[in-house]
């Protein structure tokens, strides 16, 4: 065998020991977890986000017992592009703040514990502000119905990635 190829051959051996180790190092370990049950709701990471967002879905519910915090998103798969592109869809509800993709709206913190509610809010698109009547049906904890000006839309409850 010619030294060339001696060395090709070396070469493809390495290569193919340092691929393996790269295809080794991506299989998922063994947690016994798996997939997340809301990996179809997942957010980008913190990293990507605003504040508010994080904000909103890192809100502790448990204490405040206020269940429209959060991040809301038209389906799950609009989660994955909270705060990457511009869309039509979604709601960041802070306590008493809620962001849309064209405006921003402040109101007095809900009760807490109440499934459904009605806000009185102040609504800024950019040098525009108006009276807006906000309305809050919680299906369930990973569903509401958010309502302004009598307009409803289903929203799903978007997810940090952990």
């Amino acid at each position: 065998m010619s030294r060339p190829e001696k060395f090709l051959i070396a070469a493809a051996a390495v290569l193919s020991l340092l691929l393996a180790g790269c295809v080794a190092q991506t299989k998922p370990k063994s947690s016994g977890s798996g997939t997340p049950e809301n990996f179809h709701s997942l957010m980008p990471p913190k990293s990507l986000l605003r504040d508010d967002t994080i904000e909103a879905a890192s809100h502790d519910r448990a204490t405040s017992r206020l269940a429209y915090v959060g991040v809301w998103a038209r389906s799950g798969e609009a989660c994955a592009m909270m705060d990457q592109t511009a869309f039509e869809g979604f709601a960041v509800i802070t306590p008493a703040t809620l962001r849309r993709s064209d405006e921003t709206c402040t109101f007095d913190q809900g009760e807490p514990e109440q499934g459904y509610l009605r806000f009185e809010a102040s609504c800024k698109a950019g040098r525009r502000t108006r009276a807006r009547e906000l309305t809050v049906y919680m299906q369930d904890a990973e569903k509401m119905q958010l309502g302004i000006d009598g307009t409803a839309r289903s929203l799903t409850r978007c997810h940090l990635p952990e």
